[in-house]
């Protein structure tokens, strides 16, 4: 698999040796006094020197003119000088060999045209300095082991923040560090949190690939508005599945509607949270939508146990929490499988007669009283080889029968390798024995069952994603075919969209172009009926709109009559377009689908493909990818359609060959990615699926 590493070793920036502070205030209050007195509070062991030509002493240090002036190691500067002076600020540094710098100071691209150019200055001084940068416009950096807080606001006061193995990034600085206090409050610990803010130079995806470089990081997360680096976010989710460290995508913006003046049904129907959602899908990235599925993840994952598969073991002190666990369980894709007969047998030496020992087992509240039946409940359990993952639901249980279950709990789990956690909302004021011994023995508490068959569903399925995802590899590049295209943005003609795509082996439809007032008699000689005959005009993007199709046409007579008509119709509907003449096709047959392609700023092309020919806008059965992918992406795009049944036959429908349809989804995606400097939108609609092979009856090609 390749994975693109991080332009650098990040080290510096997370566990920087000496910090200095450019702009350093002597009120600790200001933006560019509060990094000062949290790096002390903090306890960071390096050297912080001060920079700021007023002043010779600030706090107790010695203050600098300049970077440059402190004549000392120094890995990276939190700057927060005003805007106009932070190019210099950076330029300083680079002469002092700072490579890293947290740029707190805001007024850049966000305040308008002004600061659109201090920023395009900023990002050219970072590039001549050889500094890189977090920021501009950012709440700043924590880095727990290292006590670096490097950062403003309330996040500065927060320096008791437990430290853990789960690193983020946020582009807002505000929430993000909300997110981070909600998370630590509810037993989530942290590595390295950073705000991003304008991300000038240093993007979220390249944040994410430096965390899962880092050893003590088992898991990453980004709440992220979106990013010009999109198209890394994939090398992101691909070393995720490489390296066994989740990454969670809170993705915020989702409302964006997609491009306004489209000349095609794909780039109307494809917002940017549609593609993003694409690439979760083909990288192994998770999506998540609120605090507490980060909050309940990251304690499923610093674990660090691996769940082999979808099958999960639930025991429960209730009948009703273990219904709607398993009712969550069905519906996130996990299985209930039955207990192994021996299972079956052993538990019912143990359980209750009004228990139950089939998954999920109701074992009764007074097997929490034993401690030695409790843990032969559970070694029982855990021994099934059907079983890979186990919960225990405790519902509220509290004090000592609580405690008595944690220690139980703790020890089955020492014994083996399958995950194994515990839903439990008991009040910690009057359990605390019983937290205390399950944080230290490892075993994660979510408070609710739905909760935790929701943490545990992405546990196996990121698994099975490093399965079914990690071994695939990158398509080689299809080679670009030379072509005689326009110069410039403009709309082709369906003839000569159908050129391209022969150009680069894609089926079409067996037809020929007769120009105006041409006889068909000669020209459609080759071709068998039932014909279709449409205007050929590049100024009419939707034949069918303005009369511009005639279809199911006989013979060569009827298909006469239908040209005069569809040239007809469209100088009545469009007088001002350039009519070439009309395109007499073969009628082709099958299952109706779309095929269409978008090129996203930050994506690049991007393949669609929805259900139903014209009705694919109205149906909204779309799933999409990022070009170019293989074949096994391709199946699975098929596969994601709601209308996926319809390929193997349905009602007395013949099965189509769904692998010429994935074939020409691989070619689409070669050839749109080979053509992304030039290719904006593209639509193939309809593609006809048939029993034998899979034709494209009409095609949209929009260059740029």
């Amino acid at each position: 698999m390749t994975v693109t590493k991080p332009a650098a070793d990040f080290s510096a920036l997370f566990h920087p040796r000496a910090i200095a502070v450019i702009g350093a205030s002597q009120d600790l209050t200001r933006i560019s006094g509060q990094p000062i007195k949290a790096l002390k509070a903090a306890g960071y062991k390096g050297d912080i020197y001060l920079v700021n030509p007023k002043y010779p002493e600030l706090h107790g240090l010695k203050c600098y003119p300049s970077a440059a002036s402190i004549n000392a190691p120094v890995d990276m500067a939190i700057v927060a000088v005003p805007a106009p002076g932070v190019a210099d600020a950076i330029r300083d540094c680079g002469k002092a060999g700072i490579k890293y710098a947290v740029v707190l100071t805001a007024g850049f691209r966000e305040t308008g045209a002004e600061g659109v150019n201090l920023e395009a200055e900023l990002k050219r001084a970072g590039i001549e300095a050889g500094v890189r940068m977090v920021g501009p416009n950012c709440q700043g950096m924590v880095a727990v082991p290292s006590r670096v807080w490097a950062c403003f606001g309330s996040i500065s006061e927060e320096v008791e923040l437990t430290e853990g193995d789960v690193s983020c990034v946020f582009q807002s600085g505000g929430f993000g560090y909300a997110i981070v206090n909600l998370a630590e409050l509810q037993g989530v610990g942290f590595r390295t949190c950073v705000s991003s803010g304008n991300e000038t130079d240093l993007s979220t995806p390249e944040m994410l690939e430096a965390f899962l470089d880092d050893p003590g990081t088992k898991m990453a997360f980004a709440v992220m508005e979106g990013t010009p680096d999109a198209r890394r976010l994939l090398d992101v989710g691909r070393k995720a599945l490489a390296t066994g460290k989740p990454v969670l995508i809170w993705k915020s913006a989702n409302t964006e509607a997609g491009a306004k003046a489209a000349a095609s049904h794909t780039a109307n129907m494809t917002g940017r949270a549609d593609l993003f959602r694409a690439a979760f899908r083909q990288s192994g990235l998770i999506e998540v939508d609120d605090v507490e599925p980060i909050v309940d993840i990251a304690k499923l994952v610093s674990q660090g146990r691996r769940a082999k598969g979808k099958r999960i073991g639930a025991l429960s002190i209730s009948g009703g929490s273990g219904i709607v666990f398993a009712d969550r369980c069905v519906r996130e894709g996990l299985t209930l499988p039955p207990f192994a007969a021996s299972t079956v047998a052993a538990l019912r030496k143990i359980i209750p007669a009004f228990g139950s020992s089939e998954n999920p087992a109701d074992v009764t509240a007074g097997i929490f009283n034993d401690m030695g039946l409790l843990t032969k409940t559970l070694e029982i359990v855990l021994q099934d080889p059907g079983i890979d993952q186990l919960t225990i639901m405790l519902a509220s249980i509290p004090g000592a029968p609580a405690a008595r279950a944690a220690e139980a709990i703790v020890a089955a789990a020492a014994k083996t390798d399958k995950p194994v956690h515990v839903a439990w909302s008991g009040r910690r004021s009057k359990s605390e024995a019983a937290y205390r011994i399950l944080e230290a023995g490892k075993v994660p508490v979510v408070p609710t069952p739905v909760r935790l068959a929701q943490a545990a569903a992405v546990l196996a399925r990121f698994e099975e994603d490093r399965a079914r995802l990690g071994t695939r590899k990158a398509p080689a590049p299809t080679k670009p075919v030379t072509l005689s295209l326009p110069a410039g943005a403009v709309t082709l003609s369906e003839a000569e969209s159908k050129d391209v795509l022969s150009a680069y082996g894609i089926a079409v439809t067996q037809e020929v172009v007769v120009p105006e007032g041409g006889s068909l008699l000669a020209k459609v000689a080759k071709l068998s009926p039932p014909f279709a005959v449409k205007v050929v005009s590049r100024d009419i993007a939707h034949k069918s709109d303005v009369g511009g199709v005639k279809l199911g046409l006989r013979d060569v007579l009827s298909a006469e009559a239908a040209a005069r008509e569809v040239v007809a119709n469209a100088r009545r509907a469009k007088p001002d377009a350039k009519i070439e003449g009309v395109l007499v096709s073969e009628m082709a047959t099958g299952l109706e689908v779309l095929i269409g392609v978008v090129n996203d700023p930050g994506f690049g092309p991007t393949v669609a493909l929805g259900l139903g020919g014209v009705l694919t806008e109205v149906l909204r059965d779309v799933t999409y990818r990022i070009a170019p992918f293989g074949i096994e992406d391709a199946r699975d795009m098929i596969g994601e359609l709601k209308g996926a049944r319809l390929f193997a036959g349905y009602r007395g429908q013949p099965a189509v060959d769904i692998e010429a349809l994935a074939r020409m989804l691989v070619q689409v995606s070669g050839m749109a990615y080979a053509m992304k400097d030039r290719l904006a939108e593209m639509d193939i609609n309809p593609v006809f699926v048939g029993q034998k092979g899979a034709v494209a009856a009409d095609a949209l090609v929009v260059l740029k």
